[in-house]
């Protein structure tokens, strides 16, 4: 019986979703060609036709790249989070904590999301988990307070998902993550060994499976542990994409292609080193006739230059010289290299993002209306990732208030912005102001106004927004209104009439006093 539960567990472990085999080697390859490093030249610089081994080593050590990748990424986020994120000032306290302290490693809540946006960015889909410190035996708010328990959230990568199931409604019904765990307890007699573990989740318990391994590397054992209930009613896992999709297992990614992309420049920039190599220790062409062995010239001319030596028949009398790769080779390439370059750029709206010299080349010189496309596919693009991650914060403050045994919100507390224009608070009120001196229809100008409370008030809280928007109905008067108004205000500037007679008081004058010299009516 303990033989067959034993398989039973080590076919579970093993067991990978449908889409996992196939994703796994793409993955890995975006999440190196992000992070870069000495490593990635060693096995994403390719060697050529005909290229020893030396050569090729000497290449690769030599290699480098600027890491489109990695800029392409970050200039998603600089975007995303350039306006702030509006998060409701009336949210309950449990949020309120949640968002100062959102990790296990106290990072705040935009913080984390900043890394969400991050992983999506390059891996397509990532898993956010929320989980709580509470222990077995926490039954009271009060034990609760007292053990410091609270909830957290922390992110899992496409690799570490390692199988799933759903519903027949599509919701997820169980999840097994791989963890990676070291054994550092201890400073002196920890081993240090990184290894593995795993824990799955369900809709209403969690248990965490663990590997005793023996001499042999087959020869272990899995233990299960104790199931942990949490009676959330759902799993307390959820896949975030790069952009909203419908996907089960996986998303498309913002480096898709960009990453292979840029291992072109790689290689191509790596092949120009060669070029250059090539040009400075040109290769050196002399008669056979002086390579005799055993001479002193023989010799001599080994230690030339170069190792390498092209011999010919000399009878002819032609002399020794030097020869070297054609530079239109050179010039070829990097004229790729300024094409893939453009179009890394180009293809998601960034092309203005680009250095003086390639502006120079492509940006400067493209139309009005080909910039305004830029800007409408990269608005496009922010816009859809603002609202996965608004949808994915909004599913964490639900889960958060069910893991502190409350209901969940029925409004949404977190607003990602709508639009990424470029237009400033500045411009918003230049615009206001030419839409009145033209004047603009009443609905044109209060959408315009509701612009401007978004920027000047990006975070102000729900009834507020309400009691502005509900004023906003009122704005701005009809001529009929104002006339009204002024006539109104002419009546009140007047001096006010006795009641009976309908005639005004006698206006008193204070009497002018008297300067020295001054001639008045009463001394003539």
């Amino acid at each position: 019986m303990a033989d067959d539960l034993q398989t039973k567990l080590r076919k579970f472990l093993a067991r990978r979703h449908p889409e996992y085999a196939a994703k796994l080697p793409h993955w890995d390859f975006l999440e190196a060609t992000y992070e870069g490093g000495r490593e990635w030249f060693k096995t994403n610089i390719f060697r050529y036709v005909k290229e020893g081994a030396k050569e090729y080593k000497a290449r690769v050590d030599r290699a480098y790249r600027f890491n489109h990748t990695r800029e392409v990424v970050d200039l998603v986020q600089k975007y995303i989070f350039k306006s702030p994120v509006t998060r409701g000032a009336d949210a309950p306290q449990e949020i309120k904590t949640f968002w100062e302290k959102a990790t296990f490693e106290n990072l705040d809540i935009n913080q984390f999301m900043k890394l969400v946006g991050s992983a999506t960015s390059k891996l397509g889909r990532v898993y956010v988990v929320t989980d709580t410190s509470v222990a077995e035996g926490v039954i009271s708010v009060a034990d609760a307070k007292a053990a410091k328990a609270r909830v957290y959230v922390y992110l899992v990568s496409p690799q570490d998902a390692l199988d799933m199931g759903f519903t027949e409604d599509g919701e997820l019904s169980w999840i097994l993550i791989r963890e990676h765990v070291r054994d550092d307890a201890d400073p002196i007699n920890s081993s240090g060994d990184v290894t593995c573990q795993y824990r799955l989740w369900t809709r209403n318990y969690w248990q965490l499976f663990k590997i005793e391994q023996g001499k042999k590397p087959k020869d272990f054992i899995v233990v299960a542990g104790t199931p942990f209930v949490h009676d959330l009613g759902e799993v307390p896992v959820f896949a975030v994409d790069h952009v909203i999709g419908d996907g089960k297992y996986s998303a498309p990614a913002l480096i898709d292609d960009i990453a292979y992309l840029d291992r072109a420049c790689g290689n191509y920039l790596s092949n120009v080193d060669a070029i250059i190599q090539d040009q400075t220790f040109s290769q050196l062409v002399m008669p056979a006739q002086g390579l005799m062995p055993g001479t002193d010239k023989y010799d001599a001319l080994i230690e030339m230059g170069t190792k390498r030596i092209f011999a010919y028949d000399g009878e002819a009398g032609a002399k020794p010289e030097y020869i070297s790769p054609d530079v239109k080779q050179a010039t070829l390439i990097i004229t790729v290299i300024n094409k893939i370059i453009n179009e890394i750029y180009h293809t998601i709206g960034m092309a203005g993002e680009r250095t003086k010299q390639d502006n120079g080349m492509g940006i400067d010189n493209s139309s009005g209306v080909a910039k305004a496309y830029d800007f409408e596919r990269m608005n496009s693009l922010l816009t859809s990732k603002a609202d996965s991650l608004e949808n994915a914060e909004n599913k964490i403050v639900n889960l958060v208030m069910k893991w502190n045994g409350k209901a969940a919100l029925e409004a949404e507390l977190v607003k990602y912005p709508d639009t990424f224009d470029t237009r400033s608070l500045f411009d918003e009120f230049t615009i206001a102001e030419r839409l009145a001196l033209v004047d603009a229809p009443k609905a044109l100008r209060q959408e315009q106004m509701r612009q401007v409370i978004d920027k000047l008030f990006p975070r102000i809280a729900a009834d507020l927004r309400t009691k502005m928007e509900a004023d906003l109905a009122d704005w701005p008067l009809s001529q009929e209104d104002v006339m009204t108004l002024a006539s109104d205000l002419k009546a009140a500037s007047q001096p006010e009439a006795f009641p009976a007679t309908g005639k005004t008081k006698a206006k008193t004058k204070a009497p002018k006093e008297k300067k020295q010299g001054q001639v008045t009516k009463e001394t003539k």
